[in-house]
């Protein structure tokens, strides 16, 4: 991959070339200033200089060259910061594009070694600081670098003293200056690590409050906030504390300057001084190098933190897919069969070195209903989660229906299904936008949402929403049980019209009566002609499809109706023992706690 830096120094490079002339000049009108000043005030005095930088026969010329000088310099500073500022919303904008892609083109096996608020941090913190480069360390470097160039040649072309003993002072400071602001770029990578870290933990607490307080969970949980928080105030102070030593150092370097100036005029100038060089001098280390050297720590400091930005963005972008190595087929070679409507051979999904899916062989007819069932972490969701190609999984062959799923882009697979997760995915929008799954769909398109929450037993009269398809679901789902959001899910996908249905355990928060309704009225009813798959732990439903596929460590073991895997599976039989066990267990406790 491009480094990210070479980018931000190259691209648009003739911004980059602009903005370093803008601040050359900025620096040279800096200090025509106070030549204009000194050839004036010589010249009202009536004394000879040694150097003249120019001469008029009206003093006033003098003023109004210095008062443009130092115009003209104000305003190609202010014009560097701008076209600085100007790139650097161009290039975030670069970074904020291409880290939105990575987020949506990394798979869900994937993305499960990356906390959200590393995400969140990356757009909050990273972006804009990767393009401080641009904003804060080029202009900075510029204004710092040029007038600490000009000035100590200024200085002894107008006094005839040696350079360097204003020199080893500015390298001196500038040494002592790199060291502190290498210091200060430590405090702000760790601000930036924990407020990560911080974010992380604060978005699991607002995304989980409900679940933690009923557990108990919430002093344990906050606490551990807390503490994050209490070492990301320690560090802040530091930084704060680092801060401002840099800025009182920076704040008395002209007066050392100074003195080593006149220290230097003393012992080495070989004419007499003039009141105007005097005051040039004077201008030229007490003004010109003033902001200089107030910005040269925070330039190093810009730059050291702007680079931890850079590489943090760099090792996401960088991040590949897991992708399972190919194992070799098992089967012979397939071709496609016009009435499947999915065929996968040879599926294998390995994680972190661990076979998720070993070698899964599927054929599903168009129409076909198909439970999916097994012990959990048997494979069940992950094998839905690869139909859809959203892990590294690897197929020897994959068609549905006439298209090659491994040849078309993602955008083409996912266009065949439509997948319901166990937990469904609600926004905090309308009940109306939730099933069309569109922000301020138009009302003409009421009746056909009404018919699939008909359809999914979404009863607008008896589940509480007093503004029926107005009424706004708060986030995540907030105001509606764990059924409700189910029956939503179901209704969006009656909604939109997929041929495929992957149905992830989606009936696990619905009462028996409701799931008698929800098979006979949609599963079973205005869904027969599309091909399902069904994950399940609902024994009741099993007698209800063409066929089941029993799972167990990332394998189907065994397949067919309810009535023939109970009769030839003992591995199946002490399953569904387990699971009406479980259930009856389950119903007990829920009526003790009536």
């Amino acid at each position: 991959m491009k480094s990210l830096l070479s980018e931000v120094i190259f691209t648009r490079f003739y911004a980059r070339v602009a903005i370093l002339f803008c601040s050359l000049f900025a620096a040279v009108l800096g200090l025509m200033g106070p030549f204009f000043q000194k050839e004036f005030i010589d010249h009202i005095s009536g004394m000879q200089s040694r150097f003249h930088f120019i001469q008029f026969d009206n003093p006033l010329t003098y003023v109004l060259g210095a008062f443009l000088c130092v115009l003209l310099g104000q305003a190609f500073s202010q014009l560097t910061n701008f076209l600085s500022m100007r790139e650097s919303l161009f290039m975030q904008k670069i970074f904020a594009q291409r880290v939105y892609e990575k987020t949506l083109n990394l798979q869900v096996d994937t993305m499960s070694g990356r906390p959200v608020g590393e995400i969140v941090s990356l757009y909050a913190t990273d972006v804009q600081g990767a393009t401080v480069f641009l904003d804060q360390t080029l202009p900075a470097g510029c204004s710092t670098l040029f007038p600490l160039i000009l000035a100590p040649v200024a200085i002894s072309v107008l006094f005839d003293v040696p350079l360097w003993p204003i020199v080893l002072l500015m390298i001196t400071i500038a040494s002592f200056n790199t060291f502190m602001a290498f210091r200060q770029s430590k405090f702000f990578f760790n601000f930036k690590q924990l407020a990560a870290e911080r974010i992380g933990l604060v978005n699991e607490w607002v995304q989980n409050i409900r679940t933690i307080r009923i557990l108990g969970w919430t002093k344990h949980f906050e606490s551990n906030i807390f503490a994050k928080r209490e070492v990301e105030t320690n560090n802040r102070v530091m930084m704060v504390t680092n801060g401002q030593i840099m800025n009182a150092i920076s704040s008395s370097i002209t007066f050392i300057l100074n003195v080593v100036a006149l220290g230097t005029l003393v012992f080495y100038s070989k004419h007499q001084l003039t009141t105007g060089e005097l005051l040039a001098l004077l201008w030229i280390v007490g003004v010109f190098l003033t902001r200089p050297f107030r910005q040269m720590p925070w330039f190093f400091t810009f730059a050291f933190d702007s680079w931890t930005s850079l590489k943090r963005l760099e090792d996401f972008l960088s991040t590949e897919n897991n992708k399972t190595p190919a194992l070799g087929s098992k089967t012979r070679e397939q071709k496609r069969d016009e009435k499947f409507a999915l065929q996968v051979h040879g599926l294998n999904l390995v994680i972190r070195n661990r076979k998720i899916l070993d070698d899964i062989n599927l054929d599903v007819a168009h129409g076909e209903f198909v439970a999916i069932v097994g012990e959990v972490g048997s494979g069940k969701s992950m094998l839905l989660l690869s139909l859809l190609r959203e892990t590294g999984a690897n197929f020897n062959f994959y068609h549905l229906g006439e298209k090659n799923a491994l040849q078309i882009s993602l955008d083409d697979v996912r266009g065949q299904f439509a997948y319901v997760p166990q937990e469904g995915f609600i926004m905090s929008a309308s009940l109306r936008e939730n099933v069309a799954f569109v922000y301020d769909i138009d009302p003409d398109r009421d009746t056909m949402v009404e018919e699939s929450l008909k359809l999914a037993q979404f009863d607008l009269s008896g589940e509480r929403v007093e503004k029926g398809l107005a009424t706004e679901i708060g986030e995540r789902g907030v105001n509606l049980s764990g059924g409700q959001r189910q029956r939503v899910g179901l209704a969006r996908v009656h909604y939109h019209q997929a041929p495929i249905l992957l149905l992830d355990d989606c009936l696990s928060a619905v009462d028996v009566d409701t799931e008698q309704k929800l098979f006979d009225q949609l599963l079973i009813g205005a869904w027969k002609d599309r091909t399902r798959l069904l994950v399940t732990h609902r024994l009741s439903a099993l007698h209800r499809v063409d066929r089941i596929l029993f799972m167990e460590d990332g394998r189907i073991i065994d397949q067919g109706t309810f009535e023939e895997l109970l009769a030839r599976s003992e591995k199946f039989r002490e399953y569904t023992t387990s699971v009406a066990k479980e259930a009856t267990e389950k119903n007990q406790s829920e009526a003790s706690h009536v």
